[in-house]
Formats: structure tokens, sequence, C-alpha cells
């Protein structure tokens, strides 16, 4: 029952995108945020098992136990900053929350004006043209093993004095048949922004561990990405490697791609004060545009779960007591 749902969801989503052509607008949300996911490639979808689910795929929310925060910084092409934030957190049994910012800035570029048919650069100062995203996710669990999710977001273009803006929605499927988690998404859907389309694409993937030195060391993930503006299809494979829970490198390769075709990246993660800490590097070529370095940041809380418990420990008769505090991971 599982594949024939998942199936159909698959031509579902496939219906959908190719019933979007033509050109599209707001394209940064394109741009591939968390420098875990971006290292692993398109098919961190059927991961998506941090609090970067909710951009790249909302049904892996259902996995998340514990409040998490994501937040990168990007040094992009042509010295422009891309800059990203995510939270998520269990809310009940089933449903978990999350939401995440994006801002891009493109730097100062100057003003230009006319005079006698001649460009003076010094007449009108200059302006900063920025992008920006507001996105909420929510993912339900229906099962031990498979999951929906629904992102609503915001984004805006702005140059000068002239902006565009649209409200977009992105859908995502997650289940998990014998130890391969599968995940499809469909993002962007919107419709139309003046002119424009929303950039409308999707993916489809699959991940599972092997045990190389020890149990589950090694995450694999395959996936498949689709847009449909110039119909483009790409597909990558990614890995990652776990070494004593503590440092971690990664990598990808992408066919069929314009950016993005190698992602390596590295991170070190470690237990501090009841949190746990992630520090992911990754760098990326985008072709005839250069590379670009994303360091990111991920930090998973701690849920207290009990305190000033009392232990007795006898000893010749004699007994003391010992407070101690302990928590659910």
């Amino acid at each position: 029952m599982k594949k024939i749902f998942l199936a159909s969801l698959i031509c579902f989503i496939a219906g959908i995108c190719g019933a979007v052509t033509g050109s599209d607008a707001l394209s940064f949300l394109k741009i591939k945020p968390s420098a875990r996911a971006a290292s692993l490639g398109d098919g961190f979808v059927a991961l998506a098992d941090d609090a970067n689910a909710g951009f790249y795929n909302s049904a892996g929310l259902a996995q998340i136990n514990r409040m998490e925060v994501s937040l990168m910084h990007m040094a992009y092409v042509s010295d422009t900053a891309y800059e990203y934030g995510a939270i998520a957190m269990p809310v009940g049994k089933n449903l978990r929350l999350g939401m995440y910012l994006i801002y891009l800035n493109y730097g100062a570029i100057e003003k230009t004006a006319e005079t006698a048919g001649v460009y003076d650069p010094t007449l009108s100062g200059s302006f900063t043209p920025n992008d920006l995203a507001a996105a909420f996710s929510a993912g339900y669990k229906l099962g031990s093993s498979t999951s929906i999710g629904l992102t609503v977001k915001y984004a805006v273009e702005s140059i000068d004095t002239v902006s565009i803006s649209g409200v977009m929605a992105d859908a995502g499927f997650m289940t998990e048949i014998e130890e391969v988690k599968l995940g499809v998404a469909v993002y962007n859907l919107g419709g139309d922004i003046g002119a424009d389309k929303t950039p409308v694409y999707a993916r489809v993937g699959a991940s599972t561990k092997f045990s190389a030195m020890t149990e589950d060391d090694i995450t694999a993930a395959v996936g498949i990405n689709y847009v449909p503006a110039g119909s483009k299809t790409s597909g990558s494979a990614g890995a990652e490697y776990t070494y004593d829970n503590f440092l971690v490198v990664r990598g990808s390769y992408t066919l069929g791609a314009d950016s993005d075709t190698v992602n390596i990246g590295a991170g070190i993660k470690t237990d501090i004060l009841g949190l746990t800490g992630e520090l992911n590097y990754n760098y990326s070529l985008l072709g005839d545009m250069g590379s670009v370095h994303r360091v990111g940041l991920g930090i998973k809380f701690e849920e207290e779960i009990g305190r000033k418990q009392k232990t007795f420990i006898g000893n010749d008769n004699k007994q003391r007591s010992i407070r101690r505090y302990y928590y659910r991971r």
C-alpha cells in the first residue's frame, strides 16, 4: 500500500510540475542552505533529519524529538552574502513545527544617471538589492515510518524602489521501507507573480545507512531534481561518514546540473553543557560562476525530564544522598 501511495504521489507531483512552464521569479529560493545538506546533494530530501527539514522536506520534521536550531552563512557569488536560520521543535506526540528565514544581500550598487548622453555614476548615489524569505513548516507522523509535511512561505525581491513578492507552499512525504528512507517534495507552488511564475521544482530521493567501522557510521543518499522552467532534470549521489560520533566528512556529485556539480564538506560535533553542537563546512563548485563556501552551526537542546532525584548508597551502615540530573536525548 505504501509503495502504491508513493508512486501515486510522485505521479501527482510530476503532473503539477509539468503544468508549470515559462520563466520564474524569486529564483533565490532554489539556492541550497545548510552546509550539511548541500554536501549530501539532492538525496537529502529522503534524509531531512534536522532543523533544515523545513526547507528540504517538511515531512522530515516528524523525526525531530527535541528543539533544534540551524544557522548558516554563505559567501556567495560576486561578493553577495546569503544568511539563513532555522528552528524546529516537537509540540506533541506526532506534530512538529519549524520555521526558517533567508536573507540574500547583493551589496551596494552605484546608480547611474544620463546627462547629454554621458553616464555619470556620481549623481544618484547607490542602492542595495536584496532578497528575503520567511517560512513556517509542520510535519506530522502518520505512523511509525511515514510522515507528511507542509511549508508556507512569503518571499520578496527588492531592487531599489521596485519589488516583487509572493506566497508559496511546499509539500513533502517521507516513508521507510526495509531500512531505506524514501522522500519526495515539491516546492514553491503559488502560481503567477506578475508576468512570471513561482520557481517550482521537485525532488525525489532515497537514503540508507551502512556500517563500516561502527554501527550506521555511513549514510548514503541519492536524489533527482526536476525544474519545469526549462524542463531540467539532474541527479546526485552523496555520502556521509561519521568517525567516533565526532568527526564527519561528506561529499556528493551531481549529473545534469549547471551548478552545484561537486560538493565536499566536513564537520565536528560534540556534547557540552546539555547541548549537542555541530559545526559544518561546505565547498561547492558552481561551474562558470566559480565556487562558494558555506559555514553552518547546528544546536540540539537536551530535554530535561528529571531533576533532584535522590539515590541512597549504603556504606558501613551509613547513608549519603546524591543529586542526579539526567537528560533524555
